[in-house]
């Protein structure tokens, strides 16, 4: 093997979520490179031990599907993550990658999915297609994951441009990170809102998605906004399942940049 391509996704023991999110991302960026033979690997040691437990499925840690490439005989690696912003499990892969650019001649790392200001473009003119904003006086509020990091900086960057763009009815908030579901709520309670339209704003719609997002629990999104009177949809549905974000990150893989 001369040439291989290693994706690199956080993971889901969602069976049906890898099918629909994560596959798909992983099939569009195969395609777009030719002659690269593709691997997968996960970031979560926490998923790869309940999917290998409780299912038998065996999935690599970054360092093992390295290893894998370097011993088949790879020359020519790139690596693109799925990840949407640049935080501490993107900081994390440049590490381990380092400690292994001499098993390759050459190792070249593609960006997430938001990382300079076209992408932000790209992602709410898809988003946009896919949810018609203007097509309806609810509230459209995207969970995205959040983050310590300062890159989480790139949703409340995300949420403005989505209102500069005249989409005043959009709004982003995070499970880790700022702005929080009460500061969205805030915002929607200002505005007199009857109902909001809740998507997920991360590759996959797992587990999240499926219990802080839409869960029976007190404290889901769903939940927090119904006891204010505020009408809930929830829309299970992760990045990874549209096909204009399974072409950016395509595109990111072509546009991968060599580590040094």
């Amino acid at each position: 093997m001369k040439k291989g391509v290693l994706i690199v996704s956080f993971g889901t023991s969602y069976r049906e979520a890898e099918a629909q999110n994560i596959n798909p991302v992983e099939q569009a960026i195969s395609a777009a490179l030719p002659g690269y033979e593709m691997r997968r690997a996960y970031g979560s040691r926490r998923i790869i031990k309940k999917l290998k437990e409780r299912d038998g499925i065996c999935i690599d840690t970054v360092s093992e599907a390295l290893e894998t490439l370097a011993v088949a005989g790879c020359k020519e690696l790139i690596v693109q993550p799925t990840y949407v912003i640049h935080g501490y499990e993107y900081d994390e892969l440049v590490e381990i990658l380092r400690e292994y650019l001499n098993q390759f001649e050459s190792v070249r790392l593609g960006h997430p999915l938001l990382h300079q200001q076209s992408d932000y473009k790209e992602l709410i003119c898809g988003l946009n297609e896919v949810f018609d904003f203007r097509s309806s006086s609810d509230a459209f509020v995207f969970m995205g994951h959040g983050t310590g990091h300062f890159a989480n900086a790139c949703y409340p960057a995300l949420e403005h441009q989505i209102q500069a763009q005249g989409f005043t009815n959009v709004w982003i908030g995070t499970v880790e990170g700022y702005p929080e579901i009460t500061d969205v709520k805030e915002k929607l309670e200002q505005l007199s809102c009857q109902k909001a339209i809740l998507a997920p704003l991360m590759l996959v719609a797992g587990d999240h998605a499926r219990n802080d997002m839409a869960g029976e629990d007190e404290d889901s999104w769903k939940n927090i906004l119904e006891r204010d009177g505020i009408e809930a949809d929830c829309m299970i549905a992760g990045l990874g399942s549209y096909a204009f974000v399974q072409r950016m990150f395509a595109e990111h893989a072509l546009q991968a940049e060599e580590i040094r």
